[in-house]
């Protein structure tokens, strides 16, 4: 906790300090109910149980997780406000990547984090013992990829808040995805890794995958190329259970669903790291989600027909967004109208319409 110049806490700090004290507050009172079920269980020895579970407890809170600390900061994280790729240093520091120099890796220490193939900055371990987290924040319009202290690899899109150890301590490798990425996984079979998302939960030794974890989205998804996951949801070991490459898994998070596809088009989940986008029999509203995501402009779907069309085909995403649009509006019988902050798409017939009609 840091104090401002008048030695109190900030309104940042006190919201955290707050959010530290309803979970320690949680935790001790289902610490206390297991306690009373064992106090009419074993009588005097659970007052040992008891004193055991207290001290716990507190050692507990001392070192704090990837997910309280994914909690406690998330009031906080707003990915729109910035329209640059950051990096939130484990001090607080905040470190912002040039549009041509946005690759990140960090050393085997987790200690140096290089930009690029300039700037080095270098994080004090206290205690090496207790984990230090940084987080990365992709907006709407910019991707990143990044290289973790274990050399798995993480291609970042946009809108996306990726949060990890700067080093990873113990026998599992967590981190958190809110948004999409594509994970490469360096192979430890003794230190399983782990990718944690609203409602979902990942396993894997070593393998490449995508999860796509949108807030705004009812879908959680893992779309798996090579290697094996085990995939768990709503944190339900009953949800739990390993898919095979080529499969995609998800999850809705209204209607509690699992829903599992064979053989998908692999281009369609990992094509936006390569420079393009593949689709195959979606609608145009899907689309043009996945497209205002990539280049950062709300882009609206005038009519619900046009909405529920469905298109296949492949993007070129090197070129600008009104030079896709317009593209696949030839293709597909519609036209954009361009307005100052969004993108209309309207079909050709809407626009001979007359008055009378």
């Amino acid at each position: 906790m840091k104090l401002n110049n008048k030695g109190t806490l900030s309104d940042t700090e006190r919201e955290k300090l707050k959010s530290r004290i309803i979970r320690s507050a949680r935790i001790l009172r289902e610490n206390r109910k297991i306690k009373q079920r064992a106090r009419l269980l074993y009588g005097a020895a659970a007052s040992i149980v008891i004193l055991f579970g207290v001290f716990s407890v507190f050692d507990m809170l001392g070192e704090q997780s990837l997910q309280d600390f994914v909690d406690e900061d998330a009031p906080f994280i707003d990915v729109s406000k910035s329209n640059q790729v950051t990096v939130v240093l484990g001090e607080g520091k905040k470190v912002q990547l040039k549009e041509k120099n946005n690759t990140l890796k960090y050393s085997p220490t987790g200690k140096d984090l290089q930009v690029g193939t300039g700037e080095k900055y270098r994080q004090i371990l206290k205690d090496e013992d207790k984990p230090i987290f940084n987080t990365i924040l992709v907006p709407y319009g910019k991707r990143t990829d990044v290289t973790l202290s274990d050399g798995t690899k993480v291609w970042i899109n946009s809108g996306s808040r990726l949060v990890y150890p700067v080093v990873f301590k113990g026998d599992r490798r967590e981190v958190y995805l809110e948004g999409e990425a594509i994970f490469e996984v360096s192979h430890n079979p003794k230190r399983p890794f782990l990718v944690l998302s609203s409602n979902q939960e990942v396993e894997v030794l070593g393998t490449v995958f995508n999860i796509s974890s949108y807030r705004e989205d009812e879908k959680t998804s893992t779309v798996l190329k090579s290697g094996s996951v085990l995939v768990t949801y709503a944190k339900d070991d009953g949800k739990s259970f390993k898919i095979t490459p080529g499969t995609r898994s998800s999850y809705n998070s209204t209607t509690k669903e699992i829903d599992i596809q064979y053989a998908v088009n692999m281009d369609e989940y990992f094509g936006w790291r390569k420079g393009f986008f593949s689709f195959q029999k979606n609608d145009l509203k899907y689309i043009a989600t996945k497209l205002s995501r990539y280049y950062g402009v709300e882009i609206i779907v005038k009519g619900e027909q046009l909405s529920k069309d469905t298109y296949s085909g492949k993007i070129d995403l090197k070129e600008d967004v009104y030079s896709v649009i317009q593209t696949l509006g030839k293709a597909y019988h519609f036209t954009m109208e361009r307005q100052a902050d969004k993108i209309i798409l309207i079909t050709t017939q809407q626009i001979y319409k007359t008055p009378s009609q």
